[in-house]
């Protein structure tokens, strides 16, 4: 079988294990990293600085935006949105603005009626990560003045009163939500699957709005674009120093400015690395960079312009594999004999499972749907239609609950029988047993 084992640790672990330390003799400890930032400059001199030379190539492969999510009471902001210049986001994240009622805040959002002395509960990572990178690396370009704590993903955060650490993306959310008069940064993907209120950035162009807005004229795309127009991207050395690649704060109307690239970090010298895992390296490298399926829409990511996609395509093409190494082949439309070949990954290929969890998925949209129709408030509902609409509301709950055991039972046995156990999506990666699937 082929398996492939990834873990959420963060970009800044994923570049540490991409790297190596003194105990794997400077050998990296998976066989591809991942990260929405660039290898730092420091790993990469380390890389090159080897006996021999660690090449490595950055494949850019999504693009996303980091807001800005906060818990102040719409009440307490008139019903407006709040917004935050980034000189007053710098000096509250540096803990110089400590509270709700400081008169850099009251300024820009002169509706804001908050208890006084409100502390600001600012909520933080305590490891390195990209949207910590994100944050801070538009900080830094933004408002250098008020932002002294530099534009990488690991940053030295006061110790004050007001400031927490959270681990990983899902406990800044629930920081975030649990916290009354909190704020803190996630990718926006996850801020928005929280509802949690946001602030409004102003972008190079002067337009303020928040990322989800910005997202729908794509703004983030936009962003991409921009980057790649000035020349942000080097296309003449793809092994080369990328650490000081970003595009925030891009020209443009509807352009968002904390976006971040994800790439994948490959080792550019394949040719000792055993060629089963290899090929299956390879393999997984065509599928992300060619977005099989809608990977990036469907996780709530922006698939790459066509001329950054072919940037990264260029830049794998260059990454040299053992000789011999028996590649896979990609069946996308049927293709009678070599489609039932050993090296061949088919999309035609379906289990049972995937069927039935592809036809309970498609029961529980129509249900939610049900029972958000079910939910609605009724114009004048008479006694029985309303008995009749909690019976109905009830009913569903029901099935939709049911449906998702189902999932879990039909998930349990898939996962005993292959023997294995699914990741949670992150930057470390390790092909195991790659061969025939």
């Amino acid at each position: 079988p082929m398996v492939l084992t990834y873990r959420a640790v963060g970009s800044g672990t994923g570049q540490q294990e991409f790297v190596g330390n003194a105990a794997s003799s400077g050998k990296s400890y998976n066989d591809f990293g991942a990260g929405d930032i660039p290898m730092s400059k420091a790993y990469y001199d380390g890389l090159m600085a080897a006996t021999p030379a660690q090449a490595m190539v950055h494949l850019p492969f999504a693009l996303g935006a980091i807001g800005i999510f906060h818990n102040v009471p719409s009440g307490d902001l008139g019903g407006a949105a709040l917004q935050l210049d980034a000189c007053t986001l710098a000096k509250i994240f540096s803990g110089v603005i400590t509270k709700w009622d400081d008169p850099a805040v009251k300024t820009q959002n002169p509706n804001i009626k908050v208890p006084a002395d409100e502390l600001i509960k600012v909520g933080h990572r305590n490891l390195g990560s990209s949207s910590t990178g994100g944050l801070a690396g538009y900080l830094d370009k933004k408002c250098k003045a008020s932002w002294d704590k530099g534009s990488g993903g690991t940053v030295v955060w006061p110790t004050s009163v007001g400031f927490t650490a959270v681990e990983g993306s899902p406990g800044m959310q629930t920081h975030i939500k649990d916290t009354m008069y909190s704020i803190g940064y996630l990718d926006a993907g996850h801020g928005h699957d929280f509802s949690l209120p946001e602030v409004a950035l102003t972008n190079l162009n002067g337009k303020t709005r928040n990322s989800k807005e910005s997202i729908a004229l794509g703004g983030v795309a936009e962003a991409g674009n921009k980057g790649i127009a000035a020349s942000v991207f080097p296309s003449d050395d793809p092994s080369g120093d990328w650490s000081a690649v970003n595009i925030y704060d891009m020209a443009g109307d509807s352009t968002w400015p904390i976006v971040l690239v994800s790439y994948m970090y490959v080792k550019k010298d394949q040719t000792a690395t055993d060629p089963q895992t290899a090929a299956a390296l390879k393999a997984f490298i065509h599928t992300i960079l060619q977005n099989y399926d809608n990977l990036c829409q469907e996780n709530d990511f922006t698939p790459p312009s066509m001329d950054l996609k072919n940037l990264a395509l260029a830049a794998a093409d260059t990454i040299k594999y053992p000789s011999g190494m028996m590649s896979f082949e990609f069946e996308t439309d049927t293709a009678a004999y070599t489609g039932m070949g050993a090296n061949t990954i088919s999309m035609k290929r379906w289990s049972f499972d995937d069927y039935e969890r592809s036809i309970l998925k498609a029961q529980i949209v129509d249900l939610s749907a049900k029972v958000d129709m079910g939910a609605a408030p009724a114009a004048a509902p008479a006694a029985a239609e309303s008995s009749s609409g909690d019976a109905g509301l009830v009913v569903g709950i029901i099935a939709i609950i049911v449906s998702v055991v189902s999932i879990g039972v039909s998930t349990f046995a898939l996962l005993k029988a292959r023997g294995s156990t699914k990741g949670e999506g992150n930057a470390s990666a390790t092909m195991i047993g790659a061969g025939q699937a």
